[in-house]
């Protein structure tokens, strides 16, 4: 390796040899070396300011990334490789030039400090009355050491303007990079001979004028949308505000959730995800409610849940983000908690170790299987389930058999939101709209991922209005694909296609004639509450359970799919139009089929609310009969 340095010297002498032969003047010298070293490093800064362009225009695409994967990082982390590797950005560019600027800087400390060890016929190595062979050791020589700093500070301000890169930082980031660089620049130079600094000096003057170049020759506006990017970080700016607020009110609540009174009280808990997950415990809260009085804890991760709003005394509810939710699942002390969370125990949410023998009950948000949609062991560690239909409690039982586990308690207690939507919609008494709702999943080849275009070409021969609801997950994880799905139907919007982004009302699930969706549970919704017909396309199968098939039980989701409607292949989805127009001329054939399947799949329909509510009244209140 010394020998490689010593060579790397030579080599820099000999440059530096000719640059002084060429006008006999030492700092002349150093000047035409630096401008050298600047050209020759000019194409791999036009690389870095191509590179840089596609870094600042992926930046909106990775803040969805991060939104998209934002409690998994590994997925983040390939997910962003992809987009790389696609926009063929490459990371580790950017400090090539810092990598070849230090042999340069070291061998020209031996170059220009040891001159006649390279330059034969040098006498003098003075310019504008410094040394340039020394090191600027006493207090009249820190001239150079002063030019290096102003000139440090000028490059550091035009880059935070004109490098496409450092303008996106922030302010603080800005100035601390700047003023770091100002420190280790003055104290370098400090340390080397004084035509050293001066090559730092003419390197930062240029580097000024460089940056003016690259930017003419690959203006960055010409390749990014920073109105956009404009709006993405304002965005990233509420979001990491609203972090902070919810940071502060949830050690606020975590607080108030272990209070002596809260704690020595404390019988029941729910624990909600977000605040979509109310209407799946609204029916049993409001019987507990209603027929007992036990104050009822209930414990959400969502700050904006719709559970503050719900005035009632026996009901306390806290915002505890996951952070603090970790340590308050471990240290409960209640007596039953109720979630519809899989994986308790093999994930971050973990049975309590301060009370062993609280009941953990899990209540499924869905009608569908929970062998082939759950982890294997996803719900190994609860007490009892509430089942919503015959499928899940065989499937249940099943698995206990087949891998020998503890037999949890079933509770069969039916689905209360299916009965809330059946209530809903009787009282609506919705007549036939000529309208189609394409309602599908968020998961991968989901209908608007993998057929749409297709699905509608084949729609839009019919009279049916269409009305598209992506899942509330696809716009928050893709809102581009939402807009450019607006863009390319714009001919079509408000007259023949509406695309519907608010989710607070089921108002066009219950008006429209048929649905259309893939494997998303809002199709055995729809087919139960309204009994209209159901055309599904059979994308990929989401299975979180590969094994799903050692049991000897049909989940629900693949039995009753045929009998709610009709499947089609991605393939035929041209043929829409066809399917449309024969499942909806047969509406009355399935409304009564579909009445018949979900009073033969679907426990107690009508009593679920009554059947969870009094059973979690007799196991608090001591009557387990």
């Amino acid at each position: 390796m010394e020998r490689i340095f010593e060579a790397f010297v030579n080599f820099l002498g000999n440059i530096f040899n000719f640059c002084y032969n060429c006008f006999n003047d030492y700092g002349v010298a150093i000047i035409l070396f630096t401008l050298l070293a600047k050209v020759i490093l000019f194409p791999i800064n036009i690389l870095i300011q191509k590179n840089s362009i596609k870094m600042v225009k992926m930046k909106p695409k990775i803040e969805e990334l991060k939104m998209k994967y934002e409690n998994d990082k590994d997925s983040f982390m390939e997910a962003q490789i992809d987009l790389f590797e696609k926009e063929k950005y490459h990371p580790s560019l950017g400090v090539i030039p810092l990598i070849l600027q230090i042999p340069i800087i070291l061998g020209l400390v031996q170059v220009i400090g040891n001159p006649t060890n390279f330059i034969n016929d040098i006498t003098n190595t003075m310019f504008l009355g410094m040394d340039l062979s020394a090191i600027p050791i006493y207090p009249s020589d820190i001239c150079m050491p002063i030019l290096a700093a102003i000139t440090t500070i000028l490059l550091c301000l035009f880059q935070n303007r004109l490098n496409v890169l450092q303008r996106e930082e922030s302010l603080v980031s800005k100035l601390l990079t700047g003023l770091l660089t100002v420190i280790l620049t003055v104290y370098f130079v400090f340390y080397v001979p004084n035509g050293v600094g001066l090559y730092w000096v003419l390197g930062n003057v240029l580097g000024i004028i460089q940056l003016y170049i690259l930017n003419f020759i690959f203006p960055p506006k010409k390749y990014v949308d920073y109105n956009y990017l404009e709006k993405v970080k304002k965005a990233r700016i509420e979001k990491e505000t609203k972090e902070k607020i919810a940071k502060k009110q949830s050690k606020y609540y975590y607080k108030k959730f272990f209070e002596e009174e809260n704690v020595e009280r404390m019988k029941l808990l729910f624990y909600s995800e977000g605040s979509g997950f109310f209407k799946y415990y609204k029916g049993m809260i409001e019987y507990i409610l209603n027929n007992s009085d036990i104050t009822i804890h209930y414990v959400t991760s969502d700050i904006n849940d719709k559970i503050f709003e719900y005035d009632n005394p026996n009901l306390i509810p806290y915002f505890i983000d996951t952070n603090r939710l970790i340590p308050l699942f471990m240290k409960l002390e209640c007596d039953i908690v109720v979630m519809t969370t899989p994986e308790l125990q093999n994930l971050y949410l973990k049975r309590s170790i301060i009370k062993k023998d609280i009941e953990y009950i899990f209540t499924d948000h869905g009608l569908g299987s929970v062998n082939l949609l759950y982890r294997l062991n996803a719900l190994d560690y609860y007490d009892t389930i509430f089942a919503k239909n015959k499928k899940q409690e065989q499937e249940i039982r099943e698995l206990e058999k087949q891998r020998q586990t503890k037999q949890k308690n079933i509770v069969q207690t039916g689905y209360t939101l299916i009965e809330d939507m059946i209530r809903d919609y009787e009282k609506k008494e919705m007549q036939r709209t000529n309208t189609v709702l394409i309602a599908p999943s968020w998961q991968e080849d989901n209908i608007l991922d993998s057929c749409l275009d297709k699905l509608l070409e084949g729609l839009l021969k019919t009279q049916y209005k269409i009305i598209i609801r992506p899942h509330p997950q696809y716009i928050r994880r893709t809102p581009e694909n939402i807009d450019a799905l607006e863009e390319k139907y714009k001919e079509y919007l408000n007259d023949k296609i509406i695309i519907e982004r608010d989710f607070s009302s089921n108002e066009t699930v219950y008006s429209s004639d048929l649905i259309i969706t893939d494997w998303s549970g809002i199709g055995y919704e729809f087919a139960f509450s309204t009994t209209k017909p159901v055309l599904f396309i059979n994308t990929k199968m989401k299975i979180l359970n590969p094994e799903y098939e050692k049991i000897p039980v049909i989940p629900m989701d693949i039995e009753v799919r045929e009998k709610l409607g009709k499947c089609i292949e991605k393939s035929d989805v041209i043929n829409s139009d066809k399917y449309v127009t024969e499942l909806i001329s047969n509406q009355s054939h399935y409304m009564e089929q579909n009445r018949e399947l979900r009073e033969e799949y679907i426990f107690n329909l009508g009593n679920a609310a009554m059947i969870e509510g009094q059973y979690i009244i007799n196991q608090i209140k001591g009557d387990k009969k």
